[in-house]
This record gives structure tokens, C-alpha cells and sequence, in this order.
């Protein structure tokens, strides 16, 4: 079976440092993948290589057996692609729903801004995004500005307009960084539930282990820039070098 993603001896440097060093990673049709490590361990990197944030001096990735790297950065989210980041990067200009909207432009035949004027076009949009935020629970805030809104609200806006893409793999970045407990754990559910109902491929970037390993059948982690482990979530969360990694114990 084709992976996903494959990630094969992906090497980012910065000036003298070694932001990854010949990682390698892959996740399989349908896997949720939790990617741990300590700040500075490479995890953001590795998702700005991925949608081509950044180009990496050394490696391959692949998604579903086609060449990434091959791709220019606009195509990625067409291809299937969408990703969160480590704070919300809504547009605080426009409504929640409009900020949900956006992830959806790829199904505007026209584009985005074309369609969005077009009534047809902008009713399909809507319609769209209103059946996305209602997933998340905040179809009641669809006409509010996103600007100023709670910063748990944010996390899941952003998260909504990306699952508004439909993509088959889904990248979140400290999807539950700055939530209470509560919010962490409600976050998980969702999450848990769209998987159940698309089968997406899901990685996840976590600094909270519990939410990571409420999720996630395997786990990657990283540690200045090399991979240190790679297996069962279980197994993983025991692994000494793991543990001295993320306790920060060296």
C-alpha cells in the first residue's frame, strides 16, 4: 500500500544549524500519526517542508506517490493537502464564516474570489462552510468578526476551515496549545470523530502527551533535529531517550 506521506532523509538547514537532519517519516491511508519533541526539535519544520513553506536543502516527500517538492507551494492545498499552525492564523477581518470559507476555495470551479461574488457560487460556499462549522460548534458564531474571539474558538476556527478543504491528510500544529483540559479533551473528540468519518490521514504536532496518546496509534518523535523514535504510542511514551527528550532530562 502507497503511504500517504513519506518523508525520506529530509535535511533543513539554518545558516550553521541543522534544523532536521535526515528524517524520515511515513504515514499510511487513513493513520493518525503524533509527531512529539521537545521546542526547537524540527516538528514545525517538518510541516513547512511538507506544503512547501520551506524547501528542504536535502530529501524527498511524498504525498499518496507523487513528488511533493515537484509541486509549487499554491498547488499543495489543491492537491489535498491542509494544515494548522502553532497560533491561529485567521484573517481577524473578515467573519468566522468567511475565515472558514477560504479553506473551501478550491471547490469554486472560478476561484475563490470569483465564485465568492458569483450568488451560485457563494451560496455553494456558504453552505459549505455553515455544515463545517456546525461540526465544530460554532455555527451560532458564523456573522461574528474572528477578531477578538476566545482563543480556544480561534484554535478550532482555524482547524475548521482547514477540514473545510477536505483534504485527505490533515497536518494540526499544537492543535490543543492554550486550551484547559475541557477544551483539549472535547478538541480530541472531534478530531477522533471527523477521522471516523472521512478516514483522512491525520499528524499531529502535541506538546500534551495525553492528548497526544488519546489520538494517536503511533508516534514520531523528534529531538534536535533527528528522528528518536518511531512506533506504537505505547511503546513510545515509555522510551527512555523519549522521556529524557521531553523532560528535558539529558
Amino acid at each position: 500500500m502507497v503511504p500517504m506521506l513519506e518523508i525520506g532523509r529530509l535535511t533543513v538547514r539554518y545558516g550553521g544549524v541543522t534544523a532536521l537532519d535526515a528524517v524520515g517519516l511515513t504515514a499510511g491511508p487513513g493513520e493518525v500519526v503524533g509527531l512529539i519533541g521537545p521546542n526547537g526539535a524540527g516538528k514545525s519544520t517538518l510541516f513547512d517542508c511538507v506544503t512547501r513553506r520551506r524547501a528542504p536543502d536535502e530529501g524527498v516527500i511524498r504525498f499518496a506517490g507523487h513528488d511533493v517538492l515537484a509541486r509549487p507551494p499554491h498547488q499543495v492545498a489543491g492537491c489535498g493537502i491542509a494544515r494548522t499552525f502553532q497560533h491561529p492564523a485567521v484573517f481577524p477581518g473578515l467573519s468566522v464564516r468567511e475565515n472558514v470559507m477560504t479553506g473551501a476555495y478550491r471547490f469554486a470551479p472560478a476561484g475563490f474570489w470569483r465564485a465568492a461574488f458569483a450568488r451560485d457560487g457563494e451560496r455553494r460556499l456558504r453552505a459549505h462552510a455553515d455544515r463545517v462549522l456546525d461540526l465544530f460548534g460554532l455555527l451560532g458564531l458564523g456573522d461574528h468578526p474572528a477578531a477578538g474571539l476566545p482563543y480556544g474558538v480561534l484554535k478550532r476556527v482555524e482547524i475548521a476551515r482547514a477540514v473545510a478543504a477536505e483534504p485527505t491528510l490533515l497536518l494540526l500544529d499544537e492543535p490543543a496549545g492554550g486550551l484547559g483540559p475541557e477544551e483539549a479533551a472535547a478538541l480530541a473528540g472531534l478530531i477522533r470523530d471527523l477521522h471516523r468519518a472521512t478516514g483522512m490521514t491525520v499528524v499531529v504536532v502535541e506538546h500534551h502527551m495525553e492528548f497526544v496518546l488519546g489520538l494517536c496509534g503511533r508516534i514520531v518523535c523528534l529531538d534536535l533535529g533527528h528522528k528518536i523514535a518511531d512506533g506504537p504510542a505505547h511503546v513510545v511514551r515509555r522510551d527512555p531517550a523519549v522521556i529524557a527528550a521531553c523532560l528535558g532530562a539529558r
